[in-house]
């Protein structure tokens, strides 16, 4: 049992220096922990590039999800139409 707990506490503690050795040395991780460190999660890189992709999450503070208005088939230009056929 005491084998046991020992192996999970080298784990946790192998896990925990990989963790921050990748913060340490990936530039992305490491602004990420600096803008969440100085209370400005906004500017963290990896959230700028996550915004494009997931655009209904947004972060306390931030103006609400608006989706993109519909677009009538009947708005579309004929060109438009024209060149979409086969």
């Amino acid at each position: 049992m005491e084998q046991g707990a020992s192996k999970i506490a080298r784990m946790l503690a192998f896990a925990i220096l990989f963790g921050i050795a990748v913060t340490a040395f990936n530039p992305h991780y490491r602004q990420a922990f600096l803008a969440i460190a100085n209370g400005t999660p906004q500017e963290n890189p990896i959230w700028q590039s996550n915004r494009e992709y997931y655009p209904d999450i947004v972060l306390p503070g931030m103006p609400p999800y608006q989706p993109a208005p519909s677009v009538e088939p009947n708005s579309i230009p004929a060109a438009t139409r024209a060149a979409a056929q086969p």
